[in-house]
């Protein structure tokens, strides 16, 4: 999402509210800024970085991006969902509160499904300003996965799936769903604020920077670039058609530590 929606919500709410005053109350409150987003998609598709848009096909320039792929770097040593040995890698760019994020996680996982062996996917982080919970949850996220990657995984459902309690409780939420995961809980909170996990957070913010990342969700899908929340079939679209290539060439759009 990007901040250009304070105007829309402006807007909405009849210039009841100065632009400060608002700005300080969604800063306060993000939840405000998810219920209103939630009540009223189609007000904010065209301005929001989950907005499916127009044109010709998932990707402005597709061509370009099937002949320079973008080379996200993927580590195994992270939480990866999908076989090691998949040819094809889905990198998300993604925020635990944006409401865009939890529509677009739940396509991912659909399209998993329909390539149970030639999809994987890497969560990566990309926490937006004015939600304050967005990067302690990928922090918390990251401090997980440090001790077993597939409680990592489950941790993300659980955020997803209760995405209001992220800014209702904050840190609790966090703590009360580790343990329902079965993660050690005092050795997420220790390891939240380790090196390790906040260079890691930084460093994928700084990737998708990199990659022309402005809102969320985005994705690279073999390093094809896709932007938005878009429906299973721009996945697929991409998809096929690296499958259709050299084999060799499948994993151009990557690069592995």
């Amino acid at each position: 999402m990007r901040i250009s929606i304070l105007g829309a919500l402006l807007f909405l709410m009849g210039g009841c509210n100065t632009k400060d005053q608002l700005r300080t109350t969604l800063m306060e409150n993000p939840d405000i800024l998810v219920d209103v987003i939630k009540r009223h998609p189609a007000k904010f598709a065209p301005i929001m970085g989950g907005a499916r848009g127009g044109g010709a096909g998932p990707v402005a320039n597709l061509e370009e991006e099937f002949k320079n792929p973008k080379k996200p770097v993927i580590d195994s040593k992270r939480a990866i969902r999908g076989k090691a040995q998949a040819p094809i890698t889905i990198v998300a760019y993604s925020d635990f509160q944006c409401p865009f994020c939890s529509r677009a996680e739940n396509t991912v996982k659909e399209v998993l499904g329909k390539y149970p062996n030639q999809v994987k996917y890497l969560f990566k982080h990309f926490p937006l300003g004015f939600h304050a919970m967005a990067k302690p949850a990928a922090l918390a996220y990251e401090a997980i996965a440090l001790q077993s990657r597939e409680k990592a995984l489950k941790f993300q459902d659980e955020l997803f799936a209760n995405q209001p309690k992220i800014g209702q409780m904050k840190e609790a939420f966090f703590e009360q769903a580790a343990g329902k995961v079965g993660a050690d809980v005092a050795r997420m909170k220790k390891d939240m604020s380790s090196d390790l996990v906040i260079k890691r957070v930084e460093a994928d913010m700084a990737e998708g920077r990199a990659m022309g990342v402005s809102g969320t969700p985005a994705f690279l899908v073999n390093g094809v670039f896709l932007k938005g929340a878009r429906p299973a079939q721009d996945f697929v679209q991409i998809i096929d058609r690296w499958l259709k290539q050299d084999p060799r060439q499948v994993a151009s759009g990557s690069k592995n530590n």
